[in-house]
Parts: structure tokens; sequence; C-alpha cells
């Protein structure tokens, strides 16, 4: 538990006091979630421009892509060689120079909330925080507290979903930031199918 505060005070700076304990989400913070929850079960498909910033700093933009339930994509852009697709089952990382996959269950991934068929933040939030005009809710997975914490970014009047952050166990940090966004476009069902390797069986 005491690594769960760490990252949620690294994640929504909470005061040093949260260090004794999370304070019971409050009928406010359940407004909030409600409100978000909302939002995100209006999207039905997404696409966007990213940025990802990763745990050392490192920079990489592509187009992202979303089609809930279950399909994702992040394009990412030269020089990055990696292509990330959900194809309703899976979430599977590629990385084309090497043409080596990885694949997890969505359920086992972070974004497994925003990929549900009907959007339910209540079951995993546990801090929220709003502060100028900037909604935050950070989620852990009651099954799997220990791999860390998601927190979703919003922009408040209107409520819009802005970024996220990925905060894993050791305490590494991703951030994914939207812009351009658009808000149930017409996508190709290809663009969530897994990706054509030159040699499938490495």
């Amino acid at each position: 538990m005491r690594t769960l505060l760490a990252l949620l005070l690294v994640v929504l700076g909470l005061p040093a006091a949260a260090q004794q304990g999370l304070p019971p989400l409050t009928a406010d913070n359940r407004a909030d979630i409600a409100r978000a929850e909302q939002h995100l079960n209006a999207i039905v498909t997404m696409k966007a421009r990213f940025t990802q910033i990763g745990p050392r700093g490192e920079i990489a933009e592509g187009t992202f892509y979303l089609n809930r339930p279950g399909r994702l994509r992040f394009e990412y852009e030269p020089p990055a060689k990696t292509l990330v697709v959900a194809d309703g089952l899976r979430l599977i990382y590629y990385d084309k120079e090497l043409d080596h996959e990885n694949q997890w269950p969505i359920a086992a991934t972070p974004l497994a909330p925003l990929l549900a068929q009907r959007v339910d933040l209540g079951p995993g939030a546990v801090a929220v925080r709003k502060q100028a005009g900037v909604l935050r809710i950070a989620l852990v997975d009651a099954r799997r507290r220990e791999d860390g914490v998601l927190t979703l970014v919003f922009s408040d009047n209107p409520l819009e979903l802005r970024q996220w952050t990925v905060v894993d166990a050791q305490g590494l940090t991703t951030v994914i930031a939207l812009s351009a966004v658009e808000i149930n476009p017409q996508l190709e069902p290809d663009l969530f199918r897994p990706p054509e390797r030159p040699n499938p069986e490495r």
C-alpha cells in the first residue's frame, strides 16, 4: 500500500499528509467520476495526434486511433520503429526493426478501462484531483494493485480527455498527450488488424 501511495504522490501531486493513507472519495469526487464516464462512453471512435514522453524524457509522436470496445492503434512516426495495436482481444507491441512482437490480453493492460464496452471508472478510482480547470482521476486495478497507476487527465468546462499517465511499479512514468482530437470519425477496420510480419515464425 505504501508503494501505491508513493505513486499517487507522483501522479497527482497529493500533499505529504496523504502518505498516511488515501482519503475516501467524496460525493463531489464521485460526481466528477460520473461526468468522466459519461464523456468517455460517448466516444466510440477517436483519432488524434499524440506525443509520448517516456521515463527518461524520450519523446515520440504519431497518430492514435480508438474504436471501442477493444481496439486501438498507436502509429509512431520515424525515427521510431514501433507499432502498437489492440485487435479486440490482445494488445500487440511490434518492433519493426527487429520484426519482433509482444502480446498481452487487453484486460491485463493499463488501458483496459478505456477499451471497455462500457467505461466504468468507479471500481478502480482511488483518487480525484481537480485544480485550475484540470481534472485528474487515478485508477488502480484492484486485482493487480502492485502493477501501478493509470491517471486520466481531462480539461474541464467542457470536459475533454487530454492525456493519460502510466506510472509502473518501479515508479517509471510514461505520458501520452493528445491533440487535434476528432471524436467519432469513421475509421477503417484494417487499422486494428495485427501487424503483418515478414517473418512471423520469429
